[in-house]
Formats: structure tokens, C-alpha cells, sequence
């Protein structure tokens, strides 16, 4: 008799579950973190090119923030966003979470947070 070699139908299904899974998962969570990281290369171009200095309103700020984050394209709401102006510093703290729709009624939440000091 010859020895039988191989996955069996079942290990296969199995193997594909975990990896459609796995990339369900990754195709919900990379966009977050990548937006993310796209906020942080904004708020450094902000914090090299001047825009907005200890000196700005709170307004100009938001202004700001807001047109970089439509021209970027990100999915990221300013509701989280605090920010104060004292001794000629504009601190800006800022707290948001992204939800994502994972399968059926389970959703991915990411939480971040960002504190900038701009003088």
C-alpha cells in the first residue's frame, strides 16, 4: 500500500479561514494606523513651515488642521481636538478614535492621541 501524503480537505478550509481572517483584520486596521501616521507628518510640517506658532488662535488652528486633513484626504474628526493658548504657547491635546467595520456586528476601534506644544 502506498503512504498517503498531503492536507486533507478540511486542514485546508481551515488554513484559508485564518489567513481570509487575517487579512480582513489587516485591510481594517492598516488604514487607521496609516492615517495616523499621515496626522503625525502633518502636525511636523506644521511645526517646521511656522504655521501655526504660539502667537495663532485657537481658530486658526482648527483652520489649519482641518484644510490639511481634507487635502490629505484622512479620515480623522477634530471633535477630540483641545487646545489652549497661555504665555505665548498654543498647546494643542487631542484624543480620537477610528472605528472600523470588521465582520458582521464586531467592529476594530483604534484610539490615539497626539499633544503638541506650538511656540
Amino acid at each position: 500500500m502506498k503512504k498517503q501524503s498531503g492536507l486533507s480537505f478540511y486542514a485546508v478550509m481551515v488554513i484559508l479561514l485564518i489567513v481570509g481572517v487575517v487579512a480582513k483584520a489587516g485591510i481594517a486596521i492598516v488604514p487607521m494606523y496609516w492615517d495616523n501616521r499621515m496626522l503625525q507628518q502633518v502636525l511636523e510640517t506644521m511645526h517646521k513651515s511656522k504655521t501655526v506658532t504660539g502667537t495663532s488662535s485657537v481658530k486658526d488652528l482648527h483652520g489649519v488642521l482641518a484644510a490639511r486633513i481634507r487635502s490629505n484626504s484622512l479620515n480623522i474628526s477634530l471633535d477630540g481636538l483641545v487646545a489652549t493658548r497661555s504665555k505665548g504657547v498654543l498647546t494643542m491635546d487631542w484624543n480620537y478614535e477610528v472605528k472600523e467595520h470588521f465582520m458582521g456586528n464586531l467592529y476594530v476601534v483604534g484610539q490615539f492621541s497626539h499633544h503638541e506644544e506650538f511656540e
